[in-house]
């Protein structure tokens, strides 16, 4: 479930000139900080982009049988952080290849920090094959929609729409592809149902992966937001499936929050010491799936 690489950084102290009082050698071993969290507190150096593009992979699977199989039939387009609705996208129309979807993200002079918007092929809500018992209810999220004349107005994304913000922002191209699982829209309502909500097709929901210092995906780690917090329900992965009784990350390193009021949300990450390990600013759209990656940053 891996989303992104965190950036490694460490320091060092170094203990000169004390031998006449602690009685410590005048050309002491520079002592290292070790473990997943070591390098907070850091600033890493920021890479500097040297090419105009960068290339994005991203692997696309379902996430309802654990990425065993691809997630087909889409249309994606790159989108800089600030245009909310992709009006005036950076790359777009590109289709996957059985899952696969690979694009040039254009990075200027500090990497590409925006997002892609990634669409499945729709069909009517009333199509038991693809939406099963769930169709009933996906039919009532459109007032326009009449189950019983079905037109384009029950027209329903077969995969919940997502965003995949890019945390840390890319820089060069990817040399491997990111991973990331969508959801079946029919299978949206039970997943939100088990994080303890009820489906409200007019707010958004985040899925956040922490990544440690050495980019593993981390255990263990809080998300808390500052956009509603009173209003949104949060979630945490928990062994493959999303749960409302665990209140950490497992390794995975996945949480979120469903029932985001559309716009810009900041989520921040403690981890298991209550250190603060970093933010991360995205944006939520109503009926929509927004990934990203939490590395650490301060």
């Amino acid at each position: 479930m891996r989303l992104l690489s965190g950036l490694m950084s460490t320091t060092g102290i170094a203990l000169l000139g004390c031998s006449n009082v602690l009685d410590i050698p005048d050309d002491p071993m520079v002592i290292e900080p070790t473990g997943p969290w070591s390098c907070l507190g850091d600033t890493p150096a920021a890479a500097t982009p040297t090419e105009a593009t960068a290339r994005v992979m991203v692997s696309v699977c379902n996430f309802v049988d654990n990425c065993a199989t691809p997630v087909t039939g889409l249309t994606v387009s790159a989108c800089a952080k600030k245009d909310v609705n992709c009006t005036n996208p950076l790359v777009s129309d590109v289709m996957d290849d059985n899952g696969m979807i690979t694009l040039d993200v254009p990075i200027g002079t500090t990497g590409f920090d925006g997002y892609l918007q990634i669409d499945s092929m729709p069909a009517l809500c009333t199509d038991e094959q693809v939406f099963g018992a769930a169709g009933a209810m996906l039919c009532g999220l459109s007032p326009s929609c009449d189950p019983m004349n079905p037109t384009d107005d029950c027209l329903v994304p077969t995969f919940a729409p997502a965003l995949l913000f890019m945390n840390p922002p890319v820089t060069a191209d990817l040399q491997q592809p990111l991973g990331l699982p969508l959801l079946p829209s029919a299978a949206l309502p039970s997943i939100v149902q088990a994080a303890g909500a009820q489906l409200d097709p007019t707010t958004g929901n985040l899925f956040i992966t922490a990544v440690d210092c050495d980019g593993n995906t981390s255990a263990g780690v809080t998300y808390s937001i500052s956009q509603a917090s009173d209003q949104v329900t949060q979630l945490y992965v928990d062994n493959g499936v999303v749960s409302d009784t665990v209140f950490e990350t497992d390794r995975s390193g996945i949480g979120g929050f469903v029932g985001v009021p559309p716009g810009f949300a900041e989520v921040v990450g403690t981890n298991a010491e209550q250190q603060r390990i970093g933010k991360i600013g995205v944006l939520a759209r109503p009926f929509t799936l927004t990934y990203s990656a939490l590395v650490p940053s301060d």
